[in-house]
């Protein structure tokens, strides 16, 4: 809060007053004015769930501690430095590989610290920080892990925070927050089918020819096409409906990326060569990250399939992927998970979603990167769909618990091994959709050179003791 509004919150005396100031501080702090979403509101809220997780003190909430308070007003440091007395494990903790931003100097990842140094960049940060630097330092003064922030620090950290709260009020003369539409809840706005758009009548093969050709020569090898990828996964909704969305994905580059009108064509396959499903569609793609994707959604059961899918312009084929479905059976009251989605586009949704949407998940969409190449100035977000895990008897939700851990090579021919050790994940409850939730974060790459690598996540249901195993192959490529 800025000062004036600590004075206003001192002189509430009711639970309406409360809200509606409660209300007004989130409406003049939100960036997209004139929609529900509030992405400074989530932003906060992402920021406290992870300094809850990974700064506790004692009894003292990781939110409420002096990392805490820095990392919510003024965010992830460009790196940190730390001072060394004993030795620790080499493995990364939860703040090493997510609060860092990515650290660079790895070798002070090694070892346990009574002075953290977190350093910010003008040019990284959204903060004026009156310099091209602002470092702020915290010592753990009796080594008990109580960090405290050290007050003789070079950079005005008074100042600093003071300016990082007014940046975030954007909308400064508003004294009333906007009324919106509530939308309907997800679950109960889905059609109890697929889309309509998606839900095909009767198998038959495409109505124009030459996409029809153009999938039979691609699959006996007689054409070739790049610069298309695939990503598909199997979901259930709390209706019990079971479906498939796809998504074709171009990187930046591809000569038909800025390509306007499109059609979208597919063609899905059972074992024996019988066509279970046929599309051809308009389609415009959508921008993500420089890059560009469409998505629909297919009504077809669990199975074993052939499919290919692509893009034509003005009736010529552009480019083309083909796939194997293999496609695991789901029932709506068991437990499960979905595949591990790769990603560096996480948004909320502009309006309630439907229970079928591709990729969405309780009003956000997760664009899944299906190239799998990152930059390192990029986040390289991984997401899993938990489906009715266990529950805790007393808070009713899931605990689940989950490591990470990153292998590679650089491009130089170094080896690379980075891991977070099991803690507590962070399972959000999926609205619309009773039963599941979501799990997932981000992983600055900043500290990563080039390279190729993958990702083993580990999630342990401790209700139930199952476990589940994930691992993806991923890219890093430099900026040019």
């Amino acid at each position: 809060m800025t000062k004036d509004e600590q004075a206003q919150w001192k002189k509430i005396a009711d639970d309406a007053a409360a809200q509606a100031f409660i209300d007004l501080f989130w409406a003049r702090r939100d960036p997209s004015p004139g929609t529900p979403a509030n992405e400074m509101k989530d932003e906060f809220d992402a920021r406290v769930a992870y300094a809850d997780k990974s700064f506790p003190q004692g009894r003292t909430r990781g939110s409420m501690t002096d990392r805490g308070h820095v990392l919510i007003l003024l965010g992830p440091p460009a790196h940190i430095s730390r001072t060394s007395v004993e030795p620790k494990s080499t493995i990364l903790g939860p703040e090493d590989s997510r609060v860092t931003g990515g650290n660079k100097d790895v070798e002070s990842l090694q070892s346990y610290s009574p002075k953290q140094l977190w350093v910010y960049e003008a040019a990284k940060t959204k903060v004026a920080l009156l310099a091209q630097t602002a470092e702020i330092a915290f010592i753990d003064q009796y080594g008990s892990n109580e960090w405290k922030l050290e007050r003789t620090s070079k950079t005005d950290v008074v100042g600093l925070f003071n300016r990082a709260i007014d940046s975030f009020i954007v909308q400064k003369e508003l004294t009333v927050a906007p009324k919106y539409g509530t939308p309907a809840p997800a679950a109960a706005a889905a059609p109890a089918a697929a889309p309509a758009a998606a839900v095909i009548a009767a198998p038959q093969p495409m109505k124009t020819a030459a996409f029809q050709e153009a999938i039979d020569a691609f699959r006996s090898g007689k054409s070739k096409y790049k610069d298309l990828y695939f990503s598909y996964g199997e979901f259930i909704t709390a209706q019990g409906d079971y479906f498939v969305p796809v998504q074709l994905y171009a990187p930046k580059g591809a000569v038909f990326a800025s390509a306007q009108e499109l059609t979208f064509f597919g063609r899905v396959d059972d074992e024996n060569g019988n066509i279970v499903a046929s599309f051809e569609e308009p389609a415009k793609l959508q921008p993500s990250k420089g890059d560009v994707f469409v998505d629909r959604v297919l009504a077809i059961a669990a199975g074993k399939y052939r499919s290919a899918f692509g893009l034509a312009e003005n009736g010529k084929v552009l480019s083309m992927v083909s796939a194997d479905l293999n496609l695991a059976p789901l029932d709506r009251d068991s437990e499960s998970m979905s595949r591990l989605i790769l990603s560096n586009n996480v948004y909320a949704l502009p309006s309630a979603q439907k229970a079928t949407d591709a990729f969405a998940f309780g009003g956000l969409k997760i664009v899944p990167k299906a190239d799998r190449v990152f930059r390192p100035s990029e986040e390289l977000w991984y997401f899993v769909e938990a489906r009715n895990p266990g529950l805790d008897a007393t808070t009713k939700l899931p605990k689940l618990r989950e490591s990470a851990t990153v292998t590679g090579t650089t491009a130089g021919g170094e080896k690379v091994r980075r891991a977070l050790p099991m803690y507590d994940a962070d399972a959000q409850p999926l609205n619309g959709v009773p039963g599941h939730f979501g799990v997932g974060t981000s992983i600055p790459l900043d500290s990563f050179k080039p390279g190729d690598y993958s990702i083993a996540i580990k999630l342990v249901d401790s209700v139930t003791g199952k476990t589940y195993d994930f691992n993806e192959p991923f890219k890093i490529r430099s900026e040019n």
